[in-house]
């Protein structure tokens, strides 16, 4: 009598483990992890990073530091003899930066409600680079000189605002959506 053993062969557990493979990317890919609400997130919290790092960076080396509003980004800003000087490079944190697209970023008046979009038409920004201002500076003295921001999407609920107080203090918080 001859016995044989069941089982599968190596070729066919290949070939489930294949196709296994091949239907969990389909949902990875189904699934968006990038979606307006965490890109947003994304983008309010690098700002956030990058604003407390310009903060650092003006009381560390003894320097005044500014954020610039441009369209689609920002930039920050180095006062020196010749006025305020974006600072360039890419070996540096502080370097000019795009927002992911349809996020936008506000500066809000401390008088009003409504956030006011502090940027220009592109073309006219190389015009008046001689006349640039930052919505936020950084002191030496490690103050602040006092600034709203507001950074939303328009296909999502919420904002986040970050204020910055004359004490230096700042602080991200979310405005609507979930709590």
């Amino acid at each position: 009598m001859q016995s044989h053993q069941r089982g599968f062969t190596l070729i066919e557990m290949l070939v489930v483990v294949l196709i296994i493979g091949v239907v969990l990317s389909f949902v990875s890919l189904s699934i968006n992890p990038n979606g307006p609400s965490d890109r947003l997130n994304t983008e309010a919290r690098r700002l956030e990073a990058l604003v407390r790092a310009a903060a650092d960076d003006a009381l560390l080396y003894g320097r005044e530091i500014g954020l610039d509003i441009t369209r689609g980004g920002y930039r920050f800003l180095r006062l020196g003899d010749d006025g305020w000087q974006p600072i360039v490079g890419t070996d540096t944190p502080l370097r000019p930066r795009k927002l992911s697209e349809g996020v936008v970023l506000a500066l809000i008046e401390r008088d009003e409600d409504q956030p006011r979009l502090v940027s220009g038409d592109p073309e006219d920004e190389d015009d008046e680079e001689e006349a640039v201002r930052p919505e936020a500076v950084f002191l030496s003295s490690s103050e602040i000189v006092p600034f709203e921001l507001e950074i939303y999407a328009n296909d999502v609920d919420e904002r986040f605002r970050l204020t910055g107080e004359a004490n230096g203090d700042l602080e991200m918080e979310r405005v609507g959506g979930p709590q």
